[in-house]
């Protein structure tokens, strides 16, 4: 049973943020190349030189299955190897080769990554149980956020083998097409994978999140002050100075309202601020409808909080644990504004599956 913690809501402030606020890089910052594997140039002789059969590779010892397996800056192929099926084992040997096969167990999978995104992932992926896949996956987003909690692990396994596409949806090449997924289901899920971590970890991906989402996005500040009126804009000016609002003008919302320059919304309106969220929307997700960007906009005006992280001008570390709770909650309600092809987009966002 997936255990229940007093976030549970909170999962939801990541699929409501995107919103609200507005494949997968599993690996990390330094992947590289494998090292490849030089062949000596055999001896001149007089005679031809018989063939020598194939290298036998390094013997993997079975040491446990991808549920307990956390991946370090240290963990190589052959770790990656004892914790799957001599079948699988075979199979991916037989898919990439020898040479390859063997160069690849002393190799750090962090480094491997790349190169399997690019040279044949679905053949590997081929080779594995549909269960190992799923698994896989798993591994991969928790190595992508440094996670290392058993318990975690034990709660995220339990989700993923209930509904695997919750995990399916964050790699492009696994991804089924909307008509083909539970949209309910998929975000039921979401929601409880998300639950599995940790508070703290709650709190840090909705941060990575709305500033993800930031970086991609092209509204400014120049934006915001062609939306506001110019009593707002003039507070605006006052408090940062004529030098730093033309700085304003050209920074993405994050960073123009960062927690630094927080007293820049008390310059802004309720209604100004609600407008801006819709605005936010609008421009992160493709397609939304009207009706459920005004409705997002009407849940928000009770919300500060939300209002607050939106705007990149929320401290998180300011808050009480209840707050956050209640942060969470709220955000969750910003789903009931979306139909089933919004929520299913929403997820399938860059910016989603990368956290």
């Amino acid at each position: 049973m997936v255990k229940t913690r007093k976030l549970g809501w909170l999962a939801t402030a990541i699929v409501a943020l995107t919103i609200a606020a507005v494949a997968i890089a599993c690996g990390s910052d330094d992947e590289a190349e494998p090292t490849p594997v030089s062949t000596p140039e055999p001896a001149a002789t007089a005679q031809a030189t018989p063939t020598a059969p194939p290298t036998e590779a390094p013997q993997v010892e079975p040491e446990g299955s991808l549920e307990d397996l956390f991946l370090t800056d240290a963990t190589t192929g052959a770790e990656l190897m004892a914790h799957i099926s001599e079948a699988e084992r075979a199979c991916i040997r037989g898919a990439i080769g020898d040479e390859l096969y063997e160069s690849m167990l002393g190799i750090p999978i962090r480094r491997l990554v790349a190169e399997v995104r690019s040279s044949g992932a679905g053949s590997f992926l081929g080779c594995l149980t549909d269960d190992n896949v799923v698994l896989l996956g798993l591994v991969l987003v928790d190595s992508h956020h440094g996670r290392n909690d058993p318990e975690a692990r034990e709660c995220s396994v339990a989700v993923v083998r209930n509904n695997p596409d919750v995990i399916r949806i964050r790699f492009e090449l696994l991804r089924a097409p909307l008509e083909a997924i539970d949209t309910d289901a998929l975000f039921v899920s979401a929601k409880e994978l998300f639950d599995c971590v940790s508070v703290a970890e709650q709190v840090n991906v909705l941060v990575r999140l709305t500033t993800r989402l930031d970086q991609d996005d092209t509204f400014t500040g120049a934006d915001v002050v062609a939306m506001l009126p110019e009593d707002e804009v003039s507070c605006i000016q006052d408090l940062v100075g004529e030098e730093l609002f033309e700085v304003f003008l050209g920074a993405t919302v994050t960073q123009a309202f960062s927690p630094a320059a927080a007293s820049l919304l008390d310059c802004l309106a309720l209604e100004s601020k609600t407008a801006l969220f819709a605005a936010f929307t609008a421009s992160r997700v493709e397609g939304l409808r009207e009706e459920a960007v005004v409705c997002m906009a009407t849940l928000v005006a009770d919300s500060p909080h939300i209002l607050a992280l939106g705007f990149g001008a929320l401290d998180t570390d300011e808050l009480e644990e209840s707050e956050l709770a209640q942060l969470g909650d709220e955000a969750a309600k910003l789903f009931d504004c979306l139909n089933a092809e919004e929520v299913y987009q929403v997820l399938t966002l860059p910016a989603v599956v990368e956290q």
